[in-house]
């Protein structure tokens, strides 16, 4: 039977489309804001939540999803009213998370193949719950950015002024972080933590290149986000490639085209 047939192939592919859509949304305002690695941290952070909800017997996604918006918003809290470098506070939670769990897997002796698919991915292992989840999130983060959008455009070029103009910055700011973990921590499932951050940024980065206004560079990291991502499972299927590794080297091998194609713009027809 050819696996397209198979429901648990939609339904890891639907949850992974939806969550490619809003990581393309959330990774450009993360990208103007200079938070690009927040991706990294979150997903290396979010280790911590999977191997207590593997330990505890707890549902993995929705127990790492909050734990992981948790965290989110305490990194925010620790950047915004501790005056601390935001890489800094990224790279402590990156490592705590880590260690975490690498502890708590080796003592309970759950360091297994379940574990390694929560490190690479694995878009077949998909429930009904992490497609509800990528869905949810989705709608959340789409409403979200369409309701506060002059808002965001605002606070991700110049905060202060944003403060100036009577505009909730603290509320927006950690509004923005608790969507962007959450999103983080559901595309673990597809491409594994290793690779996650990369659906938050290698999109934003390839429209950010070529796009002529904010609300462009939006459209266009939707569009390199669920082209990459069909690619990749396309190329997943038909070279037997495991996905994850497949969609992230798509993602990195438009990003090359695209930056490519500006160069030759720029340099051989002296466009700008």
């Amino acid at each position: 039977m050819d696996l397209l047939s198979y429901s648990l192939f939609w339904k890891g592919f639907l949850s992974a489309f939806f969550i490619a859509l809003s990581t393309s949304m959330v990774g450009v305002f993360l990208l103007i804001k200079r938070l690009s690695m927040l991706g990294a941290g979150i997903s290396h952070a979010a280790f911590g939540g999977i191997a207590l909800a593997i330990v505890l017997d707890l549902e993995p996604m929705t127990f790492t999803v909050l734990y992981t918006v948790i965290l989110g918003l305490l990194i925010q809290f620790l950047v915004e009213k501790k005056s601390l470098p935001a890489d800094t506070v990224l790279a402590l939670f990156f490592s705590l998370g880590v260690a975490m769990a690498i502890v708590i897997l080796g003592i309970t002796d759950n360091l297994g193949t379940n574990v390694f698919s929560y490190l690479f991915g694995s878009i077949l292992t998909a429930s009904e719950v992490d497609l509800l989840l990528s869905v949810l999130t989705f709608f959340l983060t789409s409403l979200f950015i369409l309701l506060n959008y002059r808002k965001l455009l605002l606070l991700s070029f110049n905060e202060e002024l944003a403060k100036l103009r009577s505009i909730r910055v603290s509320f927006l700011n950690y509004s923005l972080i608790a969507l962007a973990s959450a999103n983080v921590a559901l595309s673990i499932k597809a491409v594994g933590l290793v690779l996650s951050a990369s659906f938050i940024s290698i999109p934003a980065m390839t429209s950010l290149l070529v796009s002529s206004s904010f609300l462009q560079s939006i459209v266009l990291s939707v569009s390199f986000s669920s082209l990459s991502l069909s690619s990749g499972i396309a190329l997943s299927l038909l070279f037997d490639l495991p996905p994850s590794g497949a969609v992230v080297g798509s993602m990195a091998i438009l990003f090359l085209i695209v930056s490519l194609g500006k160069f030759i713009k720029r340099k051989v027809l002296g466009s700008p």
